[in-house]
């Protein structure tokens, strides 16, 4: 028996789409819907209650490459809905915010479900944080709980279910574009990191330094039809095949004289070095912050370990950073921006141009000896 699943997407600009839609046509007409004016309104303007094919107008979103992806391994049929407003914080787009973005968003899923009052949910779809990275929020991992914890609560009562509902979110790779100067007020990558480490129903789906960018924040058509891609994989992992979901990321720092290993969680190994696709910022993006100590070589150490070699033992206090602190100030993506070439050997494909989804690590900046005990996400 088939059943339709609702999708909410919300953010600021990357949500609502900046570069130019690449076709105007439907992803797979009956099987994936939008309303009119859809699928992502923004600025305020609504959509409207009329359900259609999802294509996209105007500007490319997620919409059309997530639905794409997840209609590959499932005949359900998929809604497509959402609202955001560029440029905006979360203290604008929050529950009871100025924009009503929050409120606009349950108006879309109460609407969803008059249409097709057996409609489950499936999930949040976020890309959000630059502008709270640029004003230096400092708590974007409890704005983050705080968030789905609201969203969770209104769309309980619409569907009348108990079920988890994650939130899955994307993490800010902009933070070269945004900064010239000192990046360490820049938060919300390191939050948006922590806060799926903790919070059971948030899924950080990976980073986007890996994309083409069109200016210093907004990723081209083409990268951005990739990245709904990549949510989709990371949702059917979760809901069709009932299993954890975890980006590319570091599970494990240890210090051992001049070296620091690095262990990963590796959604598919082995980890790889690439600079095909990503451009070498040096040192395959990592840093080491420690006044007398220098990484002088890093080299795979197994299937889920990086060793850093240093010239000299680091002290204590130091700490180790990836895809932060390097590239141009101004500019943003796999070419210029703060960048790393760390992925694994995924061989899935993007359903709408074939184009390799692999899972690239996370940034991250984490002390050298640090340890991260995984939660389920089942609790």
């Amino acid at each position: 028996m088939q059943v339709t699943h609702l999708f909410l997407i919300t953010g600021q600009s990357l949500a609502t789409g900046r570069a130019p839609a690449m076709t105007v046509d439907p992803v797979a007409q009956e099987q994936a819907l939008c309303f009119g004016g859809g699928p992502v309104g923004g600025q305020g303007q609504p959509l409207t209650a009329r359900l259609g094919p999802l294509r996209e107008t105007g500007t490319e979103t997620i919409a059309s490459g997530f639905a794409a992806q997840l209609l590959q391994t499932s005949s359900d049929p998929l809604i497509l809905a959402g609202q955001g407003w560029a440029g905006q914080p979360y203290a604008v787009l929050r529950k009871g915010g100025p924009s009503h973005v929050f409120e606009q968003l349950i108006a879309q899923a109460q609407t969803a479900k008059t249409h097709v009052p057996d409609a489950q949910f499936g999930a949040i779809l976020v890309l959000h944080g630059e502008t709270d990275g640029a004003q230096g929020t400092a708590d974007y991992d409890r704005i983050l709980t705080q968030w789905h914890q609201d969203f969770a609560s209104a769309l309980a009562d619409i569907f009348d279910t108990a079920e988890p509902m994650p939130m899955l979110i994307c993490q800010t790779s902009s933070i070269s574009g945004y900064c010239s100067g000192d990046r360490r007020h820049f938060r919300t990558p390191q939050m948006q990191f922590q806060a799926a480490l903790t919070h059971p129903q948030l899924v950080l789906v990976g980073p986007k330094y890996q994309y083409d960018y069109i200016d210093w924040a907004h990723i081209d058509a083409a990268s951005t039809r990739r990245h709904g891609a990549l949510f989709a994989k990371a949702y059917r992992r979760l809901a069709q095949e009932g299993k954890d979901w975890h980006p590319l990321q570091p599970r494990r720092l240890t210090q051992m004289d001049s070296t620091v290993l690095i262990d990963f969680d590796v959604p598919v190994e082995p980890l790889c070095f690439d600079t095909e696709h990503v451009c070498d910022p040096g040192q395959y993006g990592f840093s080491l912050h420690d006044p007398h100590s220098h990484i002088i070589a890093v080299e795979p150490a197994g299937p889920s370990r990086i060793r850093l070699v240093l010239d000299r033992p680091a002290a204590r206090s130091a700490r180790v950073s990836y895809a932060l602190y390097n590239g141009t100030p101004g500019l943003s993506g796999r070419l210029d921006g703060a960048r790393g070439c760390l992925r694994d050997s995924d061989t899935e494909r993007c359903a709408l141009d074939g184009w390799p989804l692999f899972n690239w690590s996370v940034a991250f900046d984490l002390p050298i000896n640090w340890d991260h005990h995984d939660r389920d996400r089942s609790g």
